[in-house]
């Protein structure tokens, strides 16, 4: 398994960055939204990306976009397609604020991603890069607050930071003072 590569670009179409490594010729799936010329000695992160159909090789200008990719194909009803789409149409950076501020808006507003995937996608990459967990206790309360008409969005900024320990009316009270004072 590579993590990286130094090589020399050949090539590139719609699909495929053509490179010569080691005096061999490799070809990777890339990110269109990277500018990628005949470059000499680029650095490229490399994923190998195995499904029971295919079996292809990713090349990611940054090691943070290569981790993100990982990261987003491990959820279910996430696969290769929407993942590109995802990361083709924000930046990692973009991408990691909308998680940490819980923005399932933004997300669910791509073509294809509806809210559900949008707040699994949340979900899933908070726990792996925030190491919020939400647990069935919270999920509770959320979809309390979410019938009363609070934003999904501004119950997440909340209610991640309070003690999972706590009781849920101890939770629902924090919760609420903290989107009073918001």
């Amino acid at each position: 398994m590579k993590d990286y590569l130094i090589c020399n670009i050949n090539s590139i179409d719609d699909n495929y960055l053509y490179v010569e490594y080691q005096n061999k010729g490799e070809y990777f799936l890339y990110l269109t939204k990277d500018n990628y010329d005949n470059e000499q000695d680029i650095k490229l992160y490399i994923v190998d990306h195995n499904t029971e159909f295919e079996s292809t090789e990713i090349a990611f200008k940054s090691k943070d976009e290569r981790n993100l990719f990982k990261e987003l194909v491990k959820i279910k009803t996430v696969g290769l397609k929407t993942t590109f789409y995802l990361l083709n149409n924000f930046s990692f950076d973009e991408f990691i604020l909308m998680v940490e501020q819980y923005d399932v808006d933004k997300l669910a507003k791509l073509k294809g991603v509806g809210v559900y995937t949008a707040k699994l996608i949340i979900e899933e990459l908070q726990k792996h890069f925030f190491k919020n967990k939400i647990t069935q206790k919270k999920e509770k309360i959320i979809t309390s607050l979410v019938k009363l008409g609070f934003s999904y969005k501004t119950i997440m900024r909340n209610i991640v930071k309070v003690d999972n320990s706590l009781s849920v009316d101890e939770i629902t009270k924090i919760v609420m003072e903290q989107i009073g004072n918001e």
